[in-house]
């Protein structure tokens, strides 16, 4: 018979903890005060816990966390940092609760969802405060773990324990992208790297890919030299035998500009990595930024710029679709303003068509506006 015992975590809540096959288990009272929480525990002693072999597992955000992190961000993701960085934030927060306390209302009439929501506005969670969408994002990847978990593949838990909230509202489009002074200021701080070393730096080649063939960043890192066909002049961004995910990869047409980019790399190489190595790049690329005086830089932005530089001058929206390895549909609604003359054909059929507008006047001068 495991020996059980009260303790109070952080967040104020009395846990049952007992030892059952070598392996530590705990159940949330849900109460704050010591009585209230002894109570609860004689009443689960004598109902819940009367019969261990038939109880219903009871598990914390963290177990399954820890579960789906193994089995399925780490067999079917190309790059588990971001995951990582999410749960740093979630984890103090949610990692100790089981699922029916995340929405319980506390004595303030608030629940643990709205409180994280709060919390991390205000930055006491987290490095500096979040906006909405990022806090919208951390807890769209929690309720992913949920819901992958309730799948009838799994049954870790049912669907109808998977519990339910109102996500914050999603952050304004960003609609930062480098233009074409910008770009050139970028790339000749970049060129200054390269002059200081006897081969073309790594951020000089990475800059060059990110804005030659709009990859994204982990996709540039992970390119390796047998995926650079010069004869056919393509660049297969897809890794052989790994799933394809969301994050769709593409091949892509080496330019006439990037060629002898590649080359010269080509002859430069020191392994079988185009950029050398996988490590972080970004720190790398803020201090070229910040040399050429460029502002808010980031894999978003590059990958943004090749995508609206290419519509600017005329690119068929397939083709940019094809490129970016997004649908055609994701391309219009992100970059429709961005298509030279997008609705000046729907504006001439409404004015000059339908409406049958004529001048009854010489055009005169605009009149000046009122001081």
């Amino acid at each position: 018979m495991p020996t059980y015992s009260l303790r109070q975590h952080d967040n104020g809540t009395f846990y049952i903890h007992w030892t059952e096959g070598r392996r530590s288990k705990r159940q949330s009272t849900g109460q704050t005060e010591e009585v209230a929480a002894q109570i609860f525990l004689g009443e689960w002693l004598k109902g819940e816990a009367a019969d261990q072999a038939g109880a219903t597992p009871i598990y914390t955000v963290q177990d399954l966390w820890d579960d789906y992190f193994k089995r399925h961000a780490e067999k079917n993701c190309a790059d588990t940092r971001s995951f990582n960085t999410c749960w740093n934030n979630l984890q103090p927060h949610f990692g100790a609760l089981t699922l029916p306390e995340l929405t319980r209302k506390g004595a303030d009439n608030v629940d643990k969802i709205e409180e994280y929501i709060l919390l991390r506005e205000d930055g006491e969670i987290g490095r500096c405060p979040a906006t909405s969408g990022t806090i919208r994002g951390e807890l769209t990847r929690m309720l992913a773990c949920f819901n992958w978990h309730a799948d009838p593949k799994r049954k870790t838990i049912s669907k109808a324990d998977v519990p339910v909230w109102e996500m914050p509202p999603k952050s304004p489009p960003r609609d930062r992208w480098l233009r074409v002074d910008e770009i050139r200021k970028l790339m000749a701080a970049a060129a200054d790297r390269s002059a200081q070393s006897s081969r073309m730096s790594r951020v000089e080649r990475f800059l060059w890919l990110a804005l030659e063939t709009a990859a994204r960043r982990q996709a540039i890192l992970e390119l390796t030299w047998g995926r650079v066909d010069f004869e056919l002049n393509l660049i297969d961004y897809r890794v052989p035998s790994r799933a394809v995910t969301k994050k769709r990869r593409a091949v892509v047409p080496i330019s006439t500009t990037l060629r002898p980019i590649l080359l010269r790399a080509y002859e430069e190489r020191q392994g079988d990595l185009v950029c050398d190595n996988q490590s972080c790049i970004w720190r790398a690329v803020k201090s070229v930024a910040k040399q050429a005086e460029v502002e808010r830089v980031s894999p978003h932005v590059l990958r943004h710029t090749a995508a609206t530089h290419m519509l600017r001058n005329g690119v068929p929206i397939a083709t940019v679709a094809g490129i970016l390895a997004d649908t055609i549909e994701t391309v219009e609604r992100t970059y429709w303003h961005h298509i030279p003359s997008a609705g000046a054909g729907a504006v001439e059929l409404l004015a000059g068509k339908l409406l049958a507008l004529t001048p009854t006047a010489e055009p005169t001068k605009c009149p000046e506006r009122n001081a």
